[in-house]
């Protein structure tokens, strides 16, 4: 019932009569841990280019290409701007893109070495195919017990994927990764309910598992909207390590978005079924605003509900979800973020912040009340502090309230798989994080890093009321760590990286239990490569 009534919302948009409308080429989704977004950050900070697709990510392999472009104009009037480091990584994104540059006026020179490699292609005048395969092997050795109970102790990944533009009026993507994972505390039994995490399969008289994962999706886009239906994931917000209301750290979910643009407004929405025991859907919306070159504004809601069929007031991209709700009972669980950025190029800073209200009341005490829930997320990004050039300083800091994230009813707790679509850090904790990054070359990087994490006893899981309405921010035991960080990064060849990032980590009250001390020491070591 619900997925029919999903299915046929999904049609009407399809049925829209597109051979009015002037088809845009058409890309598929750049994903949220491509380098490429942190790349266009130290540009963007420097006052290269005004970003027009703002917050809400990931970017169309088209919006790239268009970023690039300005980027190239400005660099035309700014030349022996980039260092010799970031003109051979902008020459390794024009590469990247090149194909999405091809139409583009004016024409955005590329290095031909340059070009993305891919396993196998196929083209002719109406279709264009890319197939890659991936494959990444990571590997954790601790000199005591992990901080982090669920890291495993070895990860190797392989997969595939392929992307498809058709007759430049449609884009489809899919791909498929199988992990096998060891030694982690989340794998103690055998796992095929989406209610308790990531389905994997663990092996029989060995201590792994499998897990499969798959994103997969169409898109349409014409000039003023972008159409998109399968399996994606969506992340809104300035933050570097996370967001407040909607980030990376959920996996995918089946959805439907639509995005609109108009000059310096962009609005998006989605509505998504996630993964639970029971029936379960996401429906959000996003406007963003840059009035200016040095500021942009954002405000989303979100609303969880579940455990009914699919309610046709959220399948409304337009109306305002804390209304909505309320037409529906007041069951569910709805969430307002705010967000902006101020960058100050002639520095080349920038600052930014985001503000989560999951309850609130101006008439109660915004630190003790269960009536007021919520969360602040704020940040500074430096581009070659203190004339350093190919440096970059960040620093970030998060507070998440008891019991944001949680619900009454379990069935709207803010999470997909069982992780929060949220923050990773998750409710009643707060974190402080600074980096120091330096990359001489193209293919170096180089990070030194310092984290404070504080955890108190409240978790997703703990949504009950609190008899008196009070809570306390870090109650009760308090589990803390301390990271000190060194990473380094190496492109071995085009698309070919390996990492090695060592942690000394000071914990107090481990896993929240009294007294329970220690210093450990932690690598990891990564090989990862997609061709």
């Amino acid at each position: 019932m619900s997925r029919n009534l999903f299915l046929r919302y999904a049609l009407i948009v399809l049925s829209i009569p597109l051979p009015v409308l002037p088809l845009l080429g058409q890309s598929t989704n750049v994903p949220v841990d491509h380098w490429g977004y942190r790349f266009i950050d130290r540009l963007e900070t420097k006052g290269l280019f005004i970003n027009e697709d703002f917050s809400t990510r990931p970017y169309s392999r088209e919006a790239f290409a268009g970023i690039i472009a300005k980027i190239a104009m400005n660099l035309r009037q700014n030349n022996g701007y980039l260092s010799q480091a970031e003109t051979e990584l902008f020459e390794q994104l024009k590469g990247e893109f090149y194909e999405e540059l091809l139409p583009l006026a004016p024409k955005v020179p590329y290095r031909q070495e340059e070009r993305e490699p891919h396993l196998f292609s196929w083209r002719n005048t109406e279709i264009a195919t890319h197939f890659d395969g991936t494959f990444a092997e990571q590997v954790r050795i601790e000199s005591k017990e992990a901080a982090d109970a669920g890291v495993p102790k070895s990860i190797t990944s392989i997969g595939g994927g392929f992307r498809i533009n058709i007759k430049n009026s449609l884009a489809i993507f899919g791909s498929g990764i199988t992990s096998v994972l060891s030694e982690t505390d989340s794998l103690t039994n055998t796992v095929f309910n989406p209610s308790l995490g990531l389905p994997v399969t663990e092996k029989a008289l060995v201590d792994v598992a499998i897990s499969d994962n798959t994103t997969s999706y169409a898109i349409l886009r014409a000039p003023w909207f972008d159409f998109e239906f399968g399996r994606d994931l969506v992340e809104w917000g300035p933050g570097f390590r996370g967001n407040l209301l909607l980030s990376r750290n959920a996996n995918v979910y089946d959805l439907l978005k639509l995005t609109f643009r108009y000059s310096k407004v962009k609005f998006e929405y989605f509505h998504a079924f996630l993964n639970a025991d029971k029936s379960k859907y996401l429906a959000a919306h996003r406007l963003e605003i840059r009035p200016n070159a040095n500021v942009q504004l954002g405000i989303s809601e979100s609303v969880v509900y579940g455990d009914r069929s699919v309610e046709p007031v959220y399948l409304n991209p337009f109306v305002p979800l804390i209304i909505a709700e309320r037409h529906v009972g007041n069951q569910d669980n709805n969430m307002l973020s705010i967000d902006g950025t101020w960058f100050w190029h002639a520095t080349r800073m920038k600052f930014y912040a985001e503000m989560l209200f999951d309850d609130f009341s101006i008439a109660k005490d915004l630190f003790g009340s269960f009536g007021n829930k919520w969360g602040v997320l704020t940040g500074f990004y430096w581009v070659d502090p203190l004339a350093l050039k190919n440096s970059d300083f960040r620093f970030e800091a998060v507070r998440i309230q008891p019991l944001v994230y949680t619900h009454t009813f379990s069935r709207n707790t803010y999470t997909n798989y069982n992780n929060s679509m949220g923050h990773w850090l998750g409710p009643d904790a707060d974190d402080w994080y600074f980096e120091l990054g330096h990359q001489p070359h193209r293919n170096w990087r180089f990070v030194v890093s310092w984290e404070q994490r504080r955890r108190g006893q409240n978790d997703l899981t703990q949504g009950t009321r609190p008899e008196n309405d009070r809570t306390v921010f870090l109650g009760g035991t308090v589990e803390r760590n301390r990271y000190y960080g060194l990473r380094a990064e190496w492109q071995l060849r085009r698309d070919w990286f390996f990492s090695a990032n060592y942690q000394y980590i000071q914990s107090k009250n481990l896993r929240n239990q009294e007294g329970f001390e220690q210093n450990n020491q932690r690598v990891f070591v990564r090989l990862g490569l997609n061709y």
